[in-house]
């Protein structure tokens, strides 16, 4: 199976899935993508993610775990949430790409955790 499907199959924009996926990834995922695929459950964010989805995305394309790892009421995700949140607003109709977000949150994810 190539990377681009894994990554159709394994991938969520629901809010309310990726609220599910911080709280107990095993509920809404049933088996361990990380060990069969080498690599974790996808949120793709857009109007719907809400602030959960982005705290997962965040998790996940930073690889951030234990203290690092940032929950939904964290203040970097309400802003990037800000920005998402007014792309729409906009009339944007795609969904958000990694590399915006990446642009949107990378100085301030350096000076919450240890990345390079």
């Amino acid at each position: 199976m190539t990377q681009f499907h894994d990554r159709i199959l394994y991938v969520t924009r629901a809010g309310i899935h990726a609220d599910g996926l911080l709280k107990n990834e095993e509920i809404y995922n049933i088996f361990d993508t990380q060990k069969f695929l080498r690599r974790p459950t996808n949120v793709v964010v857009s109007d719907t993610s809400g602030l959960a989805g982005i705290a997962h995305w965040a998790n996940s394309y930073y690889q951030l775990t234990g203290e690092n790892r940032l929950d939904k009421k964290h203040p970097l995700i309400a802003k990037i949430k800000d920005w998402v949140d007014a792309q729409y607003a906009e009339g944007r109709v795609t969904t958000i790409t990694d590399r915006e977000l990446e642009e949107v949150s990378k100085s301030a994810i350096k000076e919450i955790v240890k990345i390079d």
